[in-house]
């Protein structure tokens, strides 16, 4: 008799709710799906790969900024070996000061201190003086820039912006609408608006180092993107990665969370929270936090873990798995749902034993 009273309340119990997490199930994932698709359902990238493959194709900055990202330590220390080696960097220093150019961070850096005295200007001015007595093809964006260096040359604090954009010109990294830009700007003698440009760049400069700064450059179209672009390198972690992973767009993004978030994905992460922003993670949905806050007073924690449950089912329940398990669990449900109808027929038969039979 206990055992039978036992079945019967794990019966009332189980069977409803089986068929409330059948159902939940499938419902969850036609909400995951219909207000999707949400980074924690892609792949981390493989940052580590990635890193030694730049580094067996040569790409040592490549390589040491994805090894630095993806916290890759071996191949981090292998590319800073090589991006470190002494007599490249002498080499490489050298030519920066006398010729101005540099594609490495020894080379990008000498070149871009001769820039920042009077000597780097008059230089490049030379040179283009002599490129144009000869005959040969000038550039017009050293001219201006060389020109706007020694006008602001009692600005102190734009001297490390100007030289930066003439190392990201002679590099080939200087975006054309901001070449254009930079001309307009020494053509209209707008000093001011130049000192600005100059600034951001000086900014980003100071994060970066001469080098990666050059690299960053080339993903601003105008002033007003090389201000936002400062803000982004002085705030978000690994920069330039992000940029080369997710574009200029990816500069945009405002949110902490939301850029770590895109930029442990790789360029499918990123280019899906510069579309949609705080949207794209599951953990800020607002449904998810209704429900926590109305089951718990600390929600972040179940927040947290009702995400990472649904982040499971999307990620690896496929809608055949999710529609066979609703179905098996709403199909036990209803096997063990209590029924009483044998009862009441039992209890009908007794009713009618018990009457008394009719007398002809």
């Amino acid at each position: 008799m206990v055992h039978r009273l036992l079945w019967r309340a794990l019966r009332f119990v189980l069977a409803p709710l089986l068929m409330a997490v059948g159902v939940a199930a499938l419902l969850g994932k036609v909400w995951l799906v219909s207000s999707g698709p949400f980074v924690e359902a892609l792949e981390p990238y493989p940052y580590c790969a990635e890193a030694e493959h730049a580094l067996a194709e040569d790409r040592v900055a490549d390589a040491l900024e994805l090894a630095e990202a993806g916290e890759c330590a071996t191949v981090a220390a292998a590319a800073r070996v090589r991006w470190d080696a002494l007599s490249a960097q002498l080499d490489r220093c050298w030519q920066g000061v006398w010729t101005g150019r540099g594609e490495a961070a020894a080379g990008v850096g000498c070149a871009i201190a001769s820039d920042l005295l009077v000597f780097g200007d008059v230089r490049d001015l030379t040179i283009q003086a002599f490129a144009w007595g000869q005959g040969d093809a000038t550039d017009p964006v050293l001219i201006g820039l060389s020109t706007a260096g020694i006008a602001l040359t009692f600005v102190p604090h734009v001297g490390a912006g100007n030289a930066l954009l003439k190392g990201a010109r002679r590099a080939g990294a200087l975006s054309t609408g901001l070449a254009r830009n930079v001309t307009v700007l020494v053509r209209q003698r707008a000093w001011p608006a130049l000192a600005g440009l100059f600034t951001d760049v000086g900014r980003i400069g100071t994060k970066l180092g001469p080098a990666r700064a050059t690299r960053a450059l080339a993903y601003a179209d105008d002033t007003a993107e090389m201000a936002t672009l400062a803000r982004f390198v002085e705030t978000a972690p690994h920069p330039i990665v992000g940029l080369r992973l997710g574009g200029k767009r990816v500069a945009s993004i405002a949110d902490d969370a939301v850029y770590r978030a895109g930029l442990e994905r790789g360029p499918a992460g990123l280019q899906l929270v510069a579309e949609r922003g705080g949207a794209a993670l599951l953990a800020r949905q607002p449904l998810l936090i209704w429900a926590a806050k109305s089951v718990v007073k600390h929600p972040e924690a179940l927040a947290t873990f009702m995400a990472a449950l649904a982040t499971w089912l999307l990620r690896w329940a496929s809608w055949p798995v999710v529609l066979g398990a609703s179905v098996t669990l709403v199909s036990l449900g209803l096997i063990l749902w209590p029924r009483r109808t044998r009862r009441r027929r039992v209890s009908a038969r007794r009713l009618l034993g018990n009457r008394p039979r009719a007398t002809a």
